[in-house]
């Protein structure tokens, strides 16, 4: 099924990111964005649907931090499930890309 290929690539990036350390959403972002010499840029409409996917399913688990600031801050770390997720679907994305460059390429160019 070609719907299913490979895992989502916001889902990998956000929690790549969280592997780092716990952050909120902007830092999420931002870590994103200069790690990949701002190629790959996650906007809000697809950044806090997936953190709130990621938190239903376990993957990641967030609590509201006030600290050094006058506004209540979410910040999202990752659990074992999280890394252990993390860790398949990094797997199976090097093996699906792996794929379809073979099928891209096939023949030379």
């Amino acid at each position: 099924m070609v719907d299913s290929l490979v895992p989502s690539l916001p889902t990998l990036l956000i929690l790549r990111a969280l592997e780092e350390a716990p952050a909120h959403g902007y830092k999420i972002v931002r870590w994103i964005e200069d790690r990949s010499d701002h190629q790959l840029l996650l906007k809000e409409g697809t950044l806090y649907p997936t953190l709130h996917q990621l938190e239903r399913q376990g993957l990641i688990q967030g609590h509201w931090d006030q600290t050094g600031s006058q506004r209540r801050t979410k910040i999202y770390e990752l659990t074992e499930a999280g890394r252990e997720q993390l860790q398949a679907d990094r797997a199976q994305w090097m093996r699906r890309v792996a794929i379809a460059h073979e099928v891209l390429w096939q023949g030379g160019v």
